[in-house]
């Protein structure tokens, strides 16, 4: 097999690699590979720092692992909004590889902003959905918001990371050291250290630990560890909602104005206004994922 795109983290050393199959390799699994010649075209390089990957000379440049890679960061933001990063020849070999797997007639959902390319099976996206469709009730019943709302929200950062999810899923922990979204709401990490901070929503009362005075990357990682578990991320999410309602209500009530807050929940909770206006993300939320979530939920 051949490698087709490899993330980094921003100091360049490798994290995974993806081959054409769409098999994302943590690196001992890529060495592990490329020592028994699974791998075409890179061989192995072992130094007193860690043994690396590295490829052949006679490689062509736009198959080079250099050529072919890309930072955690930059992908998780592509992930997110498609128009972050333009013209990577490496995303653009993996994309191809992805929208290679579509058959004409299926139902799928296409998030704005997002190419068609990155279009997402409607039926991927239900699946995903129904397994964390428990945490959504009660998550909104904790903090008394509308349920499908939150389903709504969900189903557009679960269809925008789902082109990705595998290899993020393979990052891990690897990608903590900035304020990366984490999980099936796409939650931040420090956006999830302000809730502690505030008192709306804590994970573990007992764990003496949180909120940090100051978020390190230790502090990070420990939050990371709440973060990735779906009961958790869920509630950080209904959360923020809250908060967002709360903090808008001495100007307005947005509690039912599903294409606002679903434009607050990506841009952040802003300055509240009287006249508050709706971005074509909220638009879809409020629209086209409130129907699906409403269906979903029965």
């Amino acid at each position: 097999m051949n490698i087709i795109l490899v993330i980094t983290n921003t100091r360049g050393k490798n994290l995974v690699f993806i081959s054409d199959k769409g098999e994302p390799l943590q690196l001992k699994s890529a060495i592990i590979a490329a020592k028994h010649g699974t791998i075409k075209g890179i061989y192995i390089v072992r130094r007193g720092t860690g043994t690396y990957l590295r490829t052949k000379p006679y490689i062509p440049e736009d198959r080079e692992l250099e050529t072919l890679s890309i930072t955690s960061r930059k992908l998780i933001s592509y992930a997110q909004d498609a128009r972050h990063v333009q013209g990577i020849l490496s995303l653009n070999n993996y994309i191809k590889f992805y929208a290679s797997s579509f058959v004409e007639g299926q139902a799928y959902l296409l998030p704005i902003g997002q190419p068609k390319t990155l279009r997402v099976l409607t039926a991927t996206v239900k699946a995903r959905f129904v397994v964390h469709k428990k945490y959504v009730l009660s998550a909104a019943r904790e903090f008394f918001i509308d349920p499908t709302m939150l389903g709504a929200i969900l189903i557009d950062e679960i269809a925008r990371l789902s082109p990705f999810e595998n290899i993020i899923d393979a990052l891990g922990g690897d990608i903590i050291g900035w304020n990366v979204s984490i999980g099936v709401a796409q939650i931040k990490i420090d956006t999830a250290h302000d809730l502690i901070r505030k008192g709306i929503y804590h994970p573990d009362p007992r764990d003496a630990r949180l909120p940090y005075n100051r978020l390190t990357n230790a502090g990070r990682r420990h939050l990371y560890d709440y973060l990735i578990q779906p009961k958790h991320n869920v509630r950080f999410a209904a959360a923020f909602i809250r908060f967002v309602i709360d903090f808008w209500a001495p100007y307005i009530d947005i509690s039912t104005r599903t294409d606002i807050i679903g434009t607050l929940y990506h841009q952040g909770y802003g300055k509240p206004k009287m006249n508050p206006k709706a971005d074509e993300r909220g638009k879809q939320i409020a629209h086209e994922f409130y129907q699906s979530a409403k269906r979903w939920m029965r």
